[in-house]
């Protein structure tokens, strides 16, 4: 696989300096770019199309997380560095990968950078899996096949916590949140936490319920509350979460809860 790109952003010129530093350190970084202006991290991301985004956040004419709102699904893995704690929730909203307090060992920035890195690899990956099953399907005439039944979606799902599994069924969940390698799962009856992908939980979901609306979010439709289009797109659950949509899901999403005349 190719190295990595890395875009490191932060208004103090020391800051981003030392940032950049060690991230050159790392051998499977091919290359650092740098920018002080908020402003024109978007056009840089759409130039040098790097995999891994270092964010301050709190910076003259667009805060960091504003623009991790700018960054659509298929852009740069995002890595907070601040000195702010109070950020740290809402950094998680927009799927941060980490989030450095300033200051920073040289140990915890490439830990940082090694999850970042993680989380591309798996892209990747995914992207290849896709690629290998898309030219399998065309050599083996698949694509001339009729079309399969409609799956049968799972009415209950059982999920293992420890020594013991709790069974949910399919309307008690509102909503499920990725964390790494986990899915947080928000129900009526509580929260789970299980090892579990969510592209795994996903399938087992009836689409027309259960939405993908972020890379790390999935809602049942039935528990939205509120469609909320200021600062960003974001969806009320019944349990009073905040579920950003992404901006490539936003139109199915308002197709969806908001279906047009005909």
């Amino acid at each position: 696989m190719n190295g990595f790109r890395v875009l490191v952003v932060d208004d103090e010129p020391l800051a981003m300096n030392m940032v950049s530093a060690l991230v050159k350190r790392d051998a499977d970084v091919d290359s650092v770019f740098e920018c002080r202006d908020a402003t024109s991290v978007p056009d840089l991301v759409a130039r040098h199309q790097p995999h891994i985004v270092f964010l301050d956040i709190q910076m003259p004419g667009m805060d960091g997380l504003q623009l991790a709102r700018l960054i659509d699904d298929t852009g740069p893995v995002v890595v907070f560095i601040t000195a702010f704690s109070q950020y740290a929730a809402r950094a998680f909203d927009v799927s941060a990968v980490d989030y450095v307090m300033k200051p920073f060992s040289d140990q915890r920035l490439a830990d940082a950078l090694e999850r970042a890195k993680r989380r591309v690899r798996e892209r990747r990956l995914g992207e290849l899996a896709n690629q290998v099953a898309s030219l399998s399907a065309e050599l083996t005439g698949v694509k001339d096949a009729p079309p399969p039944a409609s799956p049968a979606y799972a009415p209950r799902l059982a999920f293992k916590t420890g020594d013991r599994a709790i069974v949910l069924k399919a309307e008690e969940i509102i909503w499920l949140e990725a964390e790494d390698y986990y899915v947080l799962v928000h129900s009526t009856r509580g929260r789970h936490l299980v090892r579990m992908p969510l592209a795994s939980l996903e399938e087992k979901l009836d689409p027309q319920v259960f939405a993908r609306v972020h890379r790390a979010a999935i809602v049942n439709l039935r528990e939205v509350k509120e469609f909320d289009q200021r600062d960003g797109a974001w969806l009320v659950m019944s349990d009073g979460a905040r579920v950003p949509v992404s901006r490539s899901r936003k139109r199915r999403v308002e197709d969806m809860l908001l279906p047009r005349p005909s």
